[in-house]
């Protein structure tokens, strides 16, 4: 049975970009987008990291860029890991995962779609949960509508 140190040691081997966060014990492998699949392989066939939890996004407009972010589970080390990496917010391609973990599929359209992501190679790009009509991306910072109601600004006192 691996643990946390384990499990470091051997990322760390392969990929010398790994943080971790305070407020998540699960390491955090900062990566290149070009390389995704390569990361994601290994984790997989050669540390058991054999579920995709979730794959999400972070809109980050004051950078232009979106931050993606995929977590990864073992069932033999019972261990998380994530894997992050960011694209320009205006033209975030992506290669689909889709035919490595099969729960891809549903996170990868939703991703696509809530933040105007392309997964390309991805199987059935349709739309998940939004009319086909909405336009613009509804987790993006920046995203209006007109039957959006509008919080009113909170100031500290």
């Amino acid at each position: 049975m691996r643990d946390t140190a384990d499990i470091l040691a051997a990322i760390r081997s392969r990929f010398p970009r790994v943080e971790n966060r305070p407020v998540d014990p699960a390491p955090s492998l900062v990566v290149e987008p070009e390389k995704l699949r390569e990361h994601l392989l290994f984790l997989r066939d050669q540390l058991s990291f054999h579920h995709l939890v979730f794959l999400t996004a972070l809109d980050r407009p004051a950078e232009s860029e979106l931050e993606l972010v995929y977590r990864l589970f073992s069932y033999e080390s019972r261990l998380s890991v994530m894997v992050r990496f960011r694209v320009p917010r205006d033209a975030g391609r992506v290669p689909t995962v889709s035919d490595l973990f099969r729960t891809a599929e549903w996170h990868e359209r939703e991703t696509a779609e809530l933040f105007g992501l392309e997964f390309t190679g991805h199987p059935d790009p349709r739309r998940l949960l939004l009319p086909d009509d909405l336009e613009g991306y509804p987790l993006r910072k920046d995203f209006t509508h007109p039957n959006m109601p509008r919080l009113p600004e909170v100031t500290s006192t």
